[in-house]
């Protein structure tokens, strides 16, 4: 049996103690650097955030300030000018990575953020109902756009945009929910959307009934949802999430 000398010993475990150290280093340095580019304002870029939020990664949360009572954002406009927003033509949100590659359109962001925190399950077939998931949420969302009942919408007086919206959330979005209800449970296991852990077809689902960019709509967004308890049980599943119950808790206020 061969006996290591203390001096041996010593160089083994400095060696062992250094080389973790050096795969410490390695794994901090490859670590993106992010920042996000967006008004202050939820809108297109409030589910980003509480992905950010939920998996309590840090970022860059800079904010283009609108003036108030108009809906001039001289930094914003700043930033189109000089090339800073090309990567969405001009729009906003944009994703800067290691401050560098830039990209554009929300949705984009979403999907490329969900496949980084490990949020688009676990096999290719988990990965397209998440995705089919989050496709229906949106169809939700833009429903209730094109219905025309917003506070941006310009093509109606007050009274038709009041009759809009009580059909919207008394009749259209309930037979919506329902259907998409019925969706979720193909794929669910009672607690998720779909698999077994946290994806982001549960933060689209959340972010559809719990986070309304119009805190006006929400009581009635619930209203509209009472009857789909699996969708409202992973809605609150993940407002209850640590991360994104701070978030909630402490994000600035703003309008929309």
């Amino acid at each position: 049996m061969k006996v290591l000398l203390f001096s041996q010993l010593v160089a083994v475990f400095t060696f062992g103690v250094g080389q973790s150290a050096a795969l410490a280093a390695a794994a901090a340095s490859s670590k993106s650097s992010m920042e996000l580019r967006y008004f202050n304002a939820r809108g297109a870029a409030e589910v980003i955030r509480v992905m950010f939020a939920l998996q309590g990664e840090e970022y860059t949360d800079t904010r283009y300030e609108i003036t108030p009572g108009t809906m001039n954002a001289p930094q914003f406009v700043k930033a189109k000018e000089s090339g800073g927003l090309d990567a969405n033509m001009g729009r906003a949100p944009i994703l800067v990575i290691d401050g560098e590659t830039t990209l554009g359109q929300s949705k984009a962001i979403e999907r490329f953020l969900a496949q980084k925190f490990q949020l688009m399950g676990n096999s290719e077939l988990e990965a397209a109902q998440i995705d089919c998931i989050a496709e229906h949420c949106r169809d939700v969302k833009d429903a209730a756009m094109r219905k025309g009942f917003s506070a941006f919408a310009r093509d109606k007086t007050d009274d038709e945009k009041a009759a809009a919206r009580k059909e919207w959330f008394e009749s259209d979005m309930p037979t919506m929910l329902g259907k998409l209800e019925k969706a979720v449970q193909l794929s669910s296991d009672g607690t998720y959307a779909v698999g077994s852990s946290t994806s982001y077809a549960d933060v689209s689902i959340f972010a559809l009934l719990r986070d309304c960019t119009m805190q006006a709509d929400q009581e009635d967004t619930l209203q509209a949802a009472s009857d789909c308890k699996l969708l409202m049980s992973i809605a609150d599943r993940i407002s209850k999430e640590k991360g994104v119950a701070e978030w909630i808790k402490n994000r600035p206020v703003t309008n929309f």
